[in-house]
């Protein structure tokens, strides 16, 4: 009788240890926290709760809000920086107009079809591999150059007002590349292709002392 109370014991003991394992391994699964895309400036995280895509200012918002956006409308937000916009990687139309903004880096946002950043404070614009570009506004910027040969589907280039020493469309076909405005700018020469001076189109603008050239050196 002895040995089966033991042997009980025993049992019960092994029960309780492996309950107890179980349970302690239940606990000590965290949930995986949804990722977050980092927003350091608090004008742009304001911007994005007034369109319901952030709940509070804390230097951060969820990726999930953000990823599938198609069209994002920040115009005159006062705007200085806006890191996280690679995160808005379905991004097709974007306005940034009339903001604070020094460098647009959009190297990540490849869907990108109209980019509007007039009237900023912009140094450097970088476009990345968005190959069916269609429209980019960038007048009344500080822009000193800006390279546009591989966006071969542009339709609209506003360049006015910069301080660019030369530029080239000469890869832009015609009539698709027909909107263009490079007045305002320090350069005297403005390279193109055989075609494109053969027939400049009748929106094409520039400053009355440039001149359309196939080779500006």
């Amino acid at each position: 009788m002895k040995r089966f109370l033991i042997y009980g014991l025993f049992l019960g003991l092994l029960f309780a240890g492996c309950s107890s394992d179980s349970d302690s391994d239940d606990s000590e699964i965290d949930p995986i926290p949804e990722r977050r895309t980092s927003i350091p400036d608090s004008a742009f995280e304001e911007a994005l709760i007034a369109r319901n895509l952030d709940d509070v200012v804390d230097g951060s918002v969820l990726t999930s809000r953000i990823e599938n956006i198609t069209r994002l409308d920040v115009n005159n937000e006062g705007i200085s920086d806006l890191t996280g916009i690679g995160d808005f990687t379905e991004l097709i139309d974007l306005n940034v107009r009339e903001n604070a903004l020094q460098t647009l880096n959009l190297t990540s946002n490849r869907n990108l079809l109209f980019v509007w950043a007039e009237d900023n404070a912009l140094t450097s614009l970088q476009l990345g591999s968005n190959q069916n570009i269609e429209k980019v506004g960038a007048s009344g910027n500080q822009l000193t150059e800006l390279t546009v040969t591989e966006y071969t589907t542009l339709q609209l280039l506003d360049l006015a007002d910069n301080n660019l020493g030369s530029v080239d469309v000469s890869t832009l076909p015609l009539p698709t590349f027909n909107e263009f405005n490079i007045e305002g700018n320090p350069l005297i020469c403005i390279l193109v292709s055989p075609e494109q001076l053969e027939s400049i189109p009748a929106s094409w603008s520039k400053d009355e002392e440039d001149s359309y050239a196939l080779d500006c050196e």
